[in-house]
């Protein structure tokens, strides 16, 4: 397994070079520049860790990766002491293995947001759990309490695991005393002082996160959005996992449920109560097929364990291995894909990879006061990979207008990188003096086809100054942007 790791370590450290940052990566780097109790798009979390990555390693894609893979790390050696506590050494190595190799956790794995922190969390709770039910110790809720906390402070979906306690305490005859105890309710205003500063922030700004996330919530699409959930699901998350785990949830309140032991009951119910509210929720918005990366956690042990079955007979660690392979071949197609036969411009083939590191010079040269952007992924990039400050127009991101905006005068020149924008040079027009298309790709990205739909305007002599004229400049930027 060491071996392993080591091998899987050393790959993806090399993969590094073929991943730009993702226009997500770059936003989320980008607030450790402007760090704050949390955030309007999630918790803060991933915002410390951007800037303990800034403090030791510098702005650089390699200590991004670096980190993401660490975390990953961490990550396996969690699944192993919970698999290991929960049933036996060998499900433990059979679980961190499988958790490597499931494509959300190898591909995603790679990528820095703020479902590597959650992750970490949530298998700390789930750690703290089943040695709190195994041992009956009740120290451990107080351990359960702390990293609940700290998982709410990575990503709101945190919140999901306390139904999965509640329906693991419900359902467990031998551990329904504790509701009677005061460790739970102690453990749970643990967790709520830890996740106070998210919550002061959201109230001293009129709870931003509330109308961000509910804004993704539409009239219901129960074919067209449940259809993509799933299969979504089957295929991030692997065929064999994505079936267990459903063939498990559909079961689990049937007789079936009387034949798990104590340790499986307890890790199919902190995912199932998480799974039924991103299923339910699912004909209301697209949900991210990795919004649901902490959902698999306990299932993928529950699934090595049912293989093995404890008692692993040749066929049952044939099946495992079959499965494994499955796994591995969907690995190849997509990472392969992704790093080595993404569809890349013509014009920037030979080039790609060193195309952000001209950033710097190519802003300097331009002699501009300003830089824009109308995306948040394309300002994101060009700050991190330009090392220059970036402004959306007011209203077309709410962090954004949280950091303010500069007020333009008259003779101002700005750089706008306009994304998927059309007759923007005959908008721009009546705003400055000079507007010129710049014939060459600037940016490079493997997300959202960035480098296909970015065109750089360079913008000089604006004819107006004050605020009114950027009231104006704003809504003739934001103007026909796609919602």
């Amino acid at each position: 397994m060491t071996i392993f790791l080591i091998v899987l370590t050393i790959f993806k450290l090399w993969l590094a070079r073929f991943l730009p940052l993702l226009g997500d990566e770059a936003y989320y780097a980008l607030w450790a520049r402007h760090l704050d109790l949390s955030f309007v798009d999630h918790p803060p979390m991933i915002a410390w860790i951007n800037w303990a990555i800034n403090l030791f390693a510098g702005y650089n894609d390699f200590g991004i990766r670096l980190t993401a893979v660490l975390l990953v790390l961490l990550s396996t050696y969690l699944i192993y002491l919970i698999g290991k506590e929960a049933f036996s050494h060998k499900i433990g190595l059979a679980s961190a293995l499988l958790f490597n190799l499931i494509p959300t956790y190898l591909a995603g794995g790679l990528f820095l947001t703020p479902e590597q922190p959650l992750i970490i969390f949530w298998l700390l709770s789930t750690y703290a759990c089943v040695k709190l039910f195994k041992h009956e110790d009740k120290r451990y809720w107080y351990l359960l309490g702390l990293t609940i906390g700290l998982g709410l402070l990575s990503k709101y979906p945190m919140i999901l695991f306390l139904p999965g306690v509640l329906l693991f305490l419900l359902l467990s005859k031998n551990n329904r005393l504790w509701f009677r105890r005061q460790e739970p309710y102690l453990a749970a205003l643990l967790a709520v002082l830890i996740f106070s500063p998210v919550l002061i922030w959201n109230y001293q700004h009129g709870f931003p996160a509330l109308t961000f996330h509910g804004a993704r919530l539409s009239s219901p699409h129960y074919i067209d959005n449940v259809l993509t959930f799933f299969v979504l699901q089957f295929l991030m998350y692997s065929p064999p996992l994505f079936l267990f785990s459903i063939s498990v949830f559909l079961c689990f309140f049937w007789k079936e449920r009387q034949q798990y032991d104590e340790m499986s009951l307890l890790l199919v119910s902190l995912s199932f109560p998480a799974f039924l509210v991103f299923l339910l929720v699912s004909p209301y918005t697209q949900i991210g097929g990795h919004w649901t990366s902490m959902v698999y956690l306990g299932m993928l042990i529950v699934f090595c364990a049912k293989l093995f079955a404890l008692t692993p007979t040749p066929w049952k660690t044939t099946r495992f291995w079959i499965n494994l392979g499955l796994i591995i071949l969907l690995n190849i197609l997509a990472v392969g894909y992704y790093a080595f036969f993404y569809p890349l411009p013509a014009d920037l083939k030979g080039k790609a990879y060193t195309l952000n590191q001209e950033l710097p010079k190519y802003i300097r040269d331009a002699k501009v006061n300003y830089v824009f952007s109308n995306q948040m992924g394309v300002a994101s990039l060009v700050a991190y990979y330009g090392k220059t400050e970036v402004y959306m127009p007011k209203g077309l991101w709410r962090q954004f207008d949280l950091w303010d905006q500069p007020e333009l005068k008259k003779g101002d020149s700005i750089l706008y990188f306009a994304f998927d924008e059309s007759d923007t040079e005959k908008r721009l027009k009546p705003l400055f003096g000079s507007v010129k298309l710049d014939p060459q790709k600037r940016l490079f990205a493997k997300d959202s086809d960035i480098p296909l739909k970015t065109k750089v305007y360079v913008c000089r002599q604006s004819i107006q100054s004050g605020n009114n004229y950027n009231h104006l400049g704003a809504e003739t930027l934001r103007r026909r942007l796609p919602e």
